[in-house]
This record gives structure tokens, C-alpha cells and sequence, in this order.
């Protein structure tokens, strides 16, 4: 397996990914309708501009991203998306295409953002849908720290 920057050759089945997702309830509905900007913003411009919602404050900000593509036998398989933010990495987004299910990607892809962030809080939002991704964080040692939909899950260091 090899680990890879996403680059613009990787859009059109991260797009794609992110659509069934949105459609399939394991991102949220908007990403239906914003994959392609989103996806294009990452790529160019390492992050996108968006509405920071904290502690009661609503302000616009620019979030730097990392997208991360795992590769089998060459072919792209998998990707990452995360939110880098002062002394915080939040895995935001990921998928696996149908045929490389199975096959590790995404435990390697985590398991690349601790190793490369081992400093930071490393967490992750997921919706309950998603039952595989958060039975796979478990096992990478994440633990819930918020209930809800999306759950908050943080890695226990």
C-alpha cells in the first residue's frame, strides 16, 4: 500500500465517494451538493473558507485540510480528508471504493495522521450509519467523548 497527497486526477471518484455517502447517510446532506467545490478548494488552495461555529461564536475562518489517498498496486482505493487546526487534527471525511473494502486503507490512513500528528488531539465526527468507521476507530483506540449524531470520537493516548 502506498500513501499519497490527493492531487486534481483524484477528483472525479472522491467526488463521486462523497455523493454516494451524502446519499447513503455517512456525511451530511449538504456534501451532496458542495463534494466538487469542497474537493477543488482542498486540492488548490490546502483548506476551504467556512463558518467556525464555537463556544456560542459564529465567524468566518479559513480551515486548512490535508487529503491523503491510499493506493493498492498503484490504483487509488482510499482517501482522507482532515481539518488541521492549532493543536487539533479532526478526520473529517474518508472513504473506500466497493472493490478495495477490507483491504486496510483506511486503518492506514488513521494510523498516518497519529503517527504524523502524535502531538495533537486527534479525533473524529461520525454519524451513526457509519457503524464500520466507528467499530474501526474503536479498534485504533478512539474513544466516544460525545453522543449524539454525529458521535465525537478522540483518541486515547
Amino acid at each position: 500500500m502506498h500513501l499519497r497527497l490527493g492531487s486534481t486526477d483524484d477528483s472525479k471518484w472522491i467526488v463521486e465517494s462523497l455523493i454516494e455517502g451524502a446519499d447513503d447517510g455517512h456525511f451530511g446532506p449538504s456534501m451532496k451538493f458542495q463534494a466538487k467545490e469542497f474537493l477543488h478548494a482542498i486540492i488548490e488552495n490546502g483548506g476551504v473558507h467556512m463558518m467556525k461555529l464555537r463556544g456560542g461564536i459564529h465567524a468566518p475562518a479559513f480551515v486548512q485540510m490535508e487529503l491523503t489517498v491510499a493506493e493498492l498496486d498503484g490504483v487509488p482505493a482510499s482517501f482522507l480528508i482532515c481539518c488541521k487546526e492549532n493543536d487539533s487534527v479532526e478526520i473529517q471525511l474518508a472513504g473506500t471504493l466497493k472493490e478495495f473494502r477490507r483491504n486496510g486503507c483506511f486503518n492506514r490512513l488513521v494510523k498516518r495522521v497519529i503517527e504524523n500528528d502524535s502531538k495533537s488531539r486527534i479525533y473524529a465526527r461520525c454519524y451513526k450509519q457509519s457503524s464500520w468507521a466507528i467499530k474501526a476507530f474503536e479498534k485504533l483506540h478512539f474513544k466516544i467523548t460525545k453522543h449524539g449524531d454525529p458521535i465525537e470520537l478522540t483518541l486515547s493516548k
